[in-house]
């Protein structure tokens, strides 16, 4: 399956398979691919990124798993967009939903991912789905996420201790379909019409930066009025290496200092997070009218919420909707305002959700496990 490809530093192109041709051959930057005078429509009845699906490769069998339209929401003076609710719990499953179909398309089964922290759990979760098994090469053992190594074994993948695997495809987390994963937040921050002037993001290799402002290039190419600055926050001489000659993107580099500051903050503010989303959370404050991408947890609650919310959940595991009223009712034991507050804490973080219905000549909301 080749497609047109351009590199994001020289303009070089090229035809090539995406998932091998990764790097310009002239100046060594990354390929994306290119398309020659597409439309962008939203498909309200897409499934996950498909939903922008004329602005993303065709590739005929469309995997989702029910990745992209993450919550925005305002925190203090900017809006929030949390990564954390994408099937994994990383920005990385948009990328695989379309590697994934690709893999698929072309009946390729055997494979290796190189490994990447958080990407290749993400690749592993969509490829498992559809009955593909890859391997997973890592340089050693103690350089792999404990949790990720687990989750490799429960799925019972094979590691291969080995940077150069032969004879074998290899996927790496910078490749131009990642990048087409990754730009579909561009598209959603524009559907979401949110009154910002800046997109802020944790920039490791810049790759996610880059991707984002792939889709607002694109947008403008297409004649869809949008006008936002991408920043890239990172700590110093530790990352962004991509962003050396992009002049499109504002790169914002701190001490530790402050990103201690940075993770003390989202602390107090309840939120749980690696220091790269703290710090562009921390640079979104700071610069302001701006919308931080993150992928946030949340911190351990104390332990008389813990007690009300496991009462919910097992008021609603019985299958039926209720009102916030009606569950208090069903077992009154907290009151009537601890139950409201917790189920509306546990509704702003997905641990419920709920519909609006019609109940007489009235809406009303009703509850549910997700």
């Amino acid at each position: 399956m080749y497609m047109k490809l351009k590199c994001f530093i020289c303009g070089y192109e090229v035809y090539g398979d995406p998932l091998t041709n990764t790097q310009c051959p002239r100046c060594r930057g990354i390929l994306a691919v290119h398309y020659t005078n597409p439309v962008f429509k939203i498909d309200s009845r897409g499934k996950g990124v498909w939903r922008y699906s004329s602005l993303l490769p065709d590739v005929g069998e469309r995997i989702s798993l029910g990745e992209g339209l993450t919550p925005i929401n305002n925190v203090g003076e900017i809006y929030v967009k949390n990564e954390r609710f994408n099937p994994t719990g990383s920005y990385a499953d948009r990328s695989s939903a379309i590697i994934t179909s690709v893999l698929k398309v072309r009946n390729i089964d055997t494979f290796t991912i190189l490994y990447e922290e958080d990407f290749t759990k993400s690749l592993t979760h969509y490829t498992h789905f559809v009955g593909l098994k890859p391997s997973i090469s890592i340089p050693r053992i103690d350089l792999v996420d404990l949790d990720d190594i687990l989750f490799f074994i429960s799925r019972g993948i094979d590691i291969v201790f080995d940077n150069k695997p032969l004879n074998t495809l290899v996927i790496k987390y910078l490749n131009p379909l990642t990048v087409e994963g990754l730009k579909t937040i561009a598209f959603e921050n524009y559907e979401s019409r949110i009154p910002v002037e800046r997109v802020v993001v944790p920039c490791e290799t810049g790759l996610l930066a880059l991707s984002i402002l792939k889709g607002f290039k694109e947008l403008k190419e297409r004649n869809v009025d949008v006008d936002y600055e991408v920043v890239a926050v990172s700590i110093k001489n530790r990352g962004c290496q991509l962003l050396n000659n992009v002049r499109e993107v504002k790169v914002v580099e701190v001490g530790d200092r402050e990103v201690f500051e940075a993770l003390r903050e989202a602390y107090e503010k309840g939120f749980k997070t690696k220091p790269l989303s703290a710090l562009s959370l921390y640079i979104a404050e700071n610069i302001g009218k701006s919308l931080a991408v993150v992928t946030m947890g949340f911190k351990t609650v104390t332990s008389r919420e813990s007690a009300v919310k496991k009462l919910i959940l097992e008021i609603l595991s019985q299958g039926k909707p209720m009102t916030a009223y009606e569950i208090w009712k069903t077992k009154p034991i907290y009151t009537l305002r601890a139950v409201y507050k917790a189920i509306k804490d546990m509704e702003n973080k997905k641990e419920i959700c709920f519909e609006i219905v019609s109940k007489g000549r009235r809406k009303i909301k009703v509850y549910r496990l997700c």
